[in-house]
């Protein structure tokens, strides 16, 4: 991959968001929700909802049943590693050289020693994990979140994170790799793979908030708690993190090490 067709879609992605944060007020603070399609994405919440009830529940709880917590683990340390080089893309995007050379030793440590990134001896070693995607990336380049909004199939997002994750799909080091192989169906995969790790990560958070009658505000208080967190790499101007506490001890009880 050459660097000026991706640099090229990062900086049209970036002034686009640009373009939307001119009109989005309240971009920065947590407490305004900043939902303007809210009868919308309402609907797409009782949408995702009745999907999750239907599809991604029912093959979450037979993984989980049969599926021992030890290879899950395994399962959820690979995803992350797979997901380093585009957090290293990320780290360099931001100039944040040295958690960028941190990212890298981790993804070499776990993917050599670590088999594949089945295992985290970089955990043992004391080199720490961190998260970064182009979502994160623009928010450090000053832009607006921009409204809420849920996405079927997928669940809460906003522009800004959106069109990051949009990017992601296509612009992804390991993604692009594995086009490269020409197997079919690797990359879809690894996707669904993916998608049910999280699923089975965030398994309890996700159906209380699902059971939960308020549940809609609920998910949308998290989202952005949990942005918030990321984007000021763990440490917000203030603390109201309480609902993205409770996913990480979710994620860490169910063994996602993520």
């Amino acid at each position: 991959m050459t660097h000026s067709p991706f640099l090229k879609i990062v900086f049209v992605a970036a002034s686009v968001l640009l373009t939307g944060a001119c009109a989005t007020t309240g971009q920065n603070g947590i407490d305004d929700v900043n939902d303007p399609w809210e009868g919308m994405n309402r609907a797409t919440y009782k949408f995702n909802k009745a999907i999750d009830k239907t599809i991604y529940k029912p093959v979450t709880t037979v993984y989980q049943t049969v599926v021992p917590k030890v290879p899950r683990q395994g399962v959820s340390n690979a995803m992350r590693n797979l997901r380093a080089p585009w957090v290293f893309v990320n780290d360099i995007l931001q100039f944040k050289f040295k958690r960028a050379g941190t990212t890298l030793g981790r993804f070499l440590v776990d993917s050599t020693i670590g088999i594949g990134g089945l295992f985290k001896p970089s955990e043992k070693m004391g080199i720490p994990f961190h998260s970064e995607d182009l979502g994160q990336t623009f928010a450090t380049w000053g832009i607006g979140s921009g409204p809420y909004f849920i996405i079927p199939f997928v669940g809460p997002s906003n522009g800004r994170d959106a069109i990051g994750f949009g990017t992601y799909i296509f612009a992804d080091p390991v993604t692009i790799g594995i086009s490269k192989l020409d197997v079919k169906g690797l990359n879809l995969t690894r996707t669904g793979v993916d998608a049910l790790d999280f699923r089975s990560r965030t398994n309890k958070i996700i159906n209380s908030t699902y059971d939960d009658p308020d549940g809609y505000e609920l998910m949308r208080s998290a989202y952005r708690q949990q942005r918030k967190y990321l984007v000021h790499d763990g440490n917000p101007p203030d603390e109201d993190g309480d609902l993205f506490d409770d996913l990480e001890d979710e994620e860490e009880e169910d063994g996602g090490g993520n």
